[in-house]
Formats: C-alpha cells, structure tokens, sequence
C-alpha cells in the first residue's frame, strides 16, 4: 500500500520527543507500546534510566552528578537512534499492509488522548489514570491514578517529619516517571475484538424469552437440588458460560492461525494484530470468570444480578462473533492474496478495525 508524504509525516513525528530533555526516552516508549516493540520499549526505559537515578540519589552529588552525566550521554545518543528506528519503521510500514487512519481520525485520537497531559504535571501525575478510569470506566486505571498521587499526599502531610517527607517525595518522583510511561502504555494500547453489540442483545433477549427466564419473588425462589449452588432461575446463564467456555478457544486458535499465515512473523501487521486478540482473550476470560462468580455468590434471585449476567453474556457473544467475522475475512483474503488489489486489502484492514472495539466503552 501506497502511503502518502503526510502519512510518512505523521508517523515519524514521535522522534521530536527525543529532543526534549528528561523525557527523550518516552517517544521510544510510546512506538515500542504502539507496534508492540519490546526492544524498542525496553530502549525508551533505559534512555530515562540514568535522569531518574540522578533525581533520586539528588542529596548525594557523588553518585547523582555520574547519573546526570550518563544522562546527558543517553539523551544524545536517543536522538541519533530516534532517526535510526524511524527509518527502519518507516520502511516496515511501508511493507505491510497496516491502513492509515484519516487526517479525521487522528485528530479525534489525539483529543481523546490529551488527558496523557496531565501525568507531566508534577503533584497532579496520577489524576490522568484516574480520569481515563473513571470515563473507560477501568477500575484497574482509576486505583492506579490514585496510587501515583498517595507519596505526593503523605509527603505534605508529613512536612514536619524529614524521613517521612524525604522517603515520601522519593518515591514521588519514581511513580512520576511510571505514571507518565503508564499514561502512554493505556493511550496506545489496541481496543480488544468488540463488535456486534446490538445484534447479540436481541439474540440473547430472543434466548432468555425462550427459557421462560422470569422475575420470582425472592421468598418463592428455590436452589436446584443439582446445580452445584446457581439457583434454578440463572441455570440458562450457566449452560450459555459453559458453551461458550467450550468453543472459545478453538475460535481463538483459528483466528491466531489465519493471521500468522496471512502476515507472517515478524510483520509489524501480525504483531498488531496478535496484540487485539491477546487482549480480547483476557477480557474474555475476565467477563467469563465474573459471570461464573455472579452465578456461585447468588443465593436468591435478583433483577440486577440478572441484569449483569445479560452484560457478561453479551460481551462474550461479542468477543466471539467478533473473531469469526475477523476469521471469515481472513480466509478470502488469503484465498484472493495473489491477486487482491491493495483496496481489497484495505478493506480487510478496516472490516478489522471496525471489528477492534472496546469493551469497557459500552459499560
């Protein structure tokens, strides 16, 4: 695929961080997380290295002063090899078959990322994550907001205590890098597989009308004497888990195969790829086990328990009619690739992306 000047422009801009002092390291972060480049993460890690250690070991100049000068050295160095991995990167994009987004998209993406900002303001680091958790929603990410702001918050209130404040602003300092590379690892990360929502709510209202699933007073509810603990009322949510327990990993395994034959390793494509169905796994299992939990802790009907099992069931469907659409395609693909035009391929990348959508936006 043909990419433009523009194109080539934009998804090299990432070098210009390399220029910026105490943070030359996080363009190389921000790529790594992006193509799922361990090397190039690792390398962004070891560039902010030095910076770190010498702000940490501050009061003690005999050790600080080396690590401020190792720093200076990697900064540079993070320049010259910023423009070394941007040509290589440049040239990979170039080979696959990766769609560029719209001038529209990229604009819409760089909005709804401008919260990252904030976790390079310094007492305030961690109010990015809590925000990003708090709209996803992620819990993991609002909690983990919370933690980058607690040494700030000890380290005042203990003003009047040295060691307190001393130990309490060290590790601020740590959780503000961390908070800052945490920041850019969330904005960056793929969406998992998510698609079909309205479809599979009508499917599983159709399934539940079906089994003549209905509202029972609590007093009037009974445990089924063979159903390990779920209650009579929510057995058709345990049989649904279980199928769909059973037939998820051969969906993933199929996908996993069509993807490594259509772009072969180590494609920045397959990469990207791999990356949406690994996160799709865990939020599968994720949903799944929650499901299972509702289900073993539920003693006796309720609306809102039912509620969250149609939420969980969703989702998985979700997950899954999102794999076999993915794999669908695929496999025409693959049965064209001699003689697909680079449109046809495009339109694979797309019917991919629109199939990449995240869970935790609809809940």
């Amino acid at each position: 695929m043909t990419r433009t000047i523009f194109q080539k422009i934009t998804s090299s801009l990432w070098v210009l961080v390399s220029f910026i002092p105490f943070f030359n390291g996080l363009g190389f972060v921000y790529i790594g997380n992006k193509y799922a480049n361990a090397q190039w993460f690792a390398e962004g890690i070891l560039y902010e290295l030095p910076l770190i250690l010498g702000l940490l070991t501050l009061p003690n100049l005999t050790v600080s002063t080396p690590m401020f000068i190792f720093g200076t050295l990697a900064s540079m160095v993070s320049i010259v090899r910023s423009f070394m991995v941007d040509y290589t990167l440049q040239k990979e994009l170039d080979q696959s078959n990766i769609v560029e987004t719209s001038l529209e998209e990229k604009v819409d993406g760089i909005i709804n990322s401008l919260w990252v900002l904030i976790s390079f303001i310094p007492l305030f680091n961690g109010l990015g994550l809590v925000y990003k958790g708090k709209t996803a929603p992620n819990k993991t990410w609002y909690l983990e907001g919370i933690l980058y702001e607690i040494p700030w918050i000890i380290g005042i209130l203990g003003i009047g205590f040295s060691q307190v404040r001393f130990v309490a602003f060290e590790a601020a300092v740590l959780f503000y890098f961390v908070s800052i590379i945490r920041s850019i690892m969330v904005a960056t990360e793929p969406e998992p597989l998510y698609r079909f929502r309205k479809s599979i709510a009508e499917e599983i209202k159709s399934d539940i009308k079906s089994n003549d699933v209905k509202e029972v007073k609590i007093e009037e509810e009974t445990i089924s004497e063979n159903s390990e603990g779920v209650i009579s009322a929510f057995k058709f949510y345990e049989k649904q888990f279980n199928e769909l327990e059973r037939i998820y990993p051969q969906k993933e395994k199929n996908t996993m195969e069509l993807i490594e034959k259509r772009f072969a390793p180590p494609q920045l494509t397959y990469s990207r790829f791999k990356r949406v169905v690994d996160d799709s796994h865990e939020t599968f299992y994720s949903q799944l086990n929650a499901g299972y939990n509702l289900l073993e802790l539920s003693t006796e009907y309720s609306t809102k328990v039912e509620d969250e099992l149609k939420n969980k069931l969703l989702v998985l469907n979700s997950i899954i009619k999102g794999l076999d659409k993915l794999s669908e395609e695929l496999v025409l693909n693959i049965s064209q690739v001699d003689t697909e035009s680079d449109d046809e391929i495009d339109n694979l990348f797309d019917e991919f992306k629109r199939a990449t959508r995240s869970v935790s936006a609809y809940e």
